[in-house]
């Protein structure tokens, strides 16, 4: 996510709107329908705004608490320690909370803390079926570490951004890079919502392919405000989780905004389709890979902005040097993978004009180190982008 100053309410006034009970709710026979797991990695510069959004959550829509659908709130923040919550309604509308869990002293950036966690809760709430939203900090598929220390790789960025985003996450130094994120989810899950920026990459769509249904990113920046949950959660306990839904609730409160704050990309992949675009990708960058290591990024609509040229749209990209016939299977393609797809016309300083609602690494302006830690992605190794 980005940071950007604005007012919030204290995260103390949830004390006010939400009653803590320790009433528990017998396991239904045949288990439960749907588990939505929030997972708030927020002991870091954002924590003021993961606050926000859990008092966003107890504003809006929650399950009842009969309900065989569960919301659970994993939330770590500068203040206060982690802790698991059950949050739902009483039969008087009431908001509550049950704590599942507390814990101390554990990061909520490395790996084996969301496994455990994820292990735990389909032990205590067995069910159907599983939903994920990650919130925290995000730079895509880009190495662990890499944006706070690539000045040993030959590449220079402005100090006051070098800590804004992160691979996956921040605490304590520590974050996760989009192959162990990946290794630490242990089941397969219906949805995976990303609540931080760059994550709509085909690297990162791809790369979770085989862990969920769906995948909801941005394939630019999110701003720190992150989610309008008061607006959102619903539709994730729709009969079938009407994603699309959420992907349009989510740009039109943006789009609804004014000045920087009227910023936001947002998108919904099938990944049951990226088999399929990888072996149309495959064919033209086998039939084009001279042309590809000569394009001018300048020409290619970019996601990133302040000069750091890792991102960009993935169509816009290809539309360069494929055939009219290789276009034709190509957006086939990927309008399977890509089927809800929101765009403002400016993010902050960045204009986007062609929008796929999916991003792309480019060979021609990445290191040498970046293309060899490249070509260890699922993503490449499909599509031999880079060889």
């Amino acid at each position: 996510m980005i940071k950007m100053k604005r007012s919030f309410f204290a995260f103390t006034l949830l004390a006010v709107i939400i009653l803590y009970s320790c009433t528990k709710v017998d396991k239904p026979d045949n288990g439960y329908n749907r588990v939505v797991v929030i997972y708030f990695a927020a002991n870091n510069n954002l924590s003021s705004y993961a606050e926000d959004n859990i008092k966003g959550i107890s504003q809006g829509y929650l399950p009842d608490e009969n309900s065989d659908d569960i919301l659970l709130i994993y939330s770590h923040t500068a203040k206060n320690l982690p802790v698991l919550l059950r949050m739902y309604k009483d039969k008087s509308g009431s908001v509550k909370q049950d704590v599942v869990s507390n814990y101390t002293g554990q990061n909520s950036t490395t790996p084996q803390v969301l496994e455990s966690l994820l292990d735990k809760i389909k032990v205590i709430f067995p069910a159907k079926e599983y939903g994920l939203v990650l919130w925290s900090h995000g730079t895509g598929w880009l190495p662990e570490g890499y944006y706070d220390n690539s000045t040993q790789y030959g590449v220079s960025f402005p100090d006051p951004y070098a800590d804004l985003v992160k691979s996956f996450g921040y605490e304590d130094g520590v974050e996760m890079d989009v192959k162990d994120l990946c290794n630490s989810i242990p089941y397969h899950l219906s949805f995976i919502v990303f609540d931080c920026c760059l994550m709509g990459g085909i690297e990162v769509a791809y790369e979770f392919k085989d862990k969920c249904d769906f995948i909801v990113a941005s394939p630019a920046e999110i701003l720190a405000t992150g989610f309008p949950y008061d607006r959102v959660i619903e539709p994730l306990f729709d009969n079938n989780a009407d994603l699309e839904e959420v992907c349009k609730r989510y740009y039109d409160y943006y789009n609804s905004q004014s000045g920087v704050y009227k910023s936001g990309t947002i998108a919904l992949y099938n990944t049951s389709k990226l088999d399929a675009l990888a072996s149309v990708c495959k064919t033209i960058f086998s039939s084009h890979r001279d042309q590809m290591a000569t394009l001018s990024a300048k020409n290619i609509q970019g996601y990133f902005r302040l000069n750091k040229h890792w991102f960009y749209d993935l169509a816009d990209f290809v539309s360069q040097f494929a055939t009219q016939e290789e276009l034709v299977q190509f957006n086939k393609a990927i309008s399977d993978v890509v089927t809800e797809k929101y765009s403002t016309a400016i993010f902050l300083d960045l204009t986007i004009s062609r929008y796929s609602g999916i991003s792309t690494y480019l060979q021609s302006n990445g290191s040498s180190y970046l293309d060899d830690y490249y070509k260890g992605y699922q993503w490449n190794i499909a599509t031999q982008m880079i060889k």
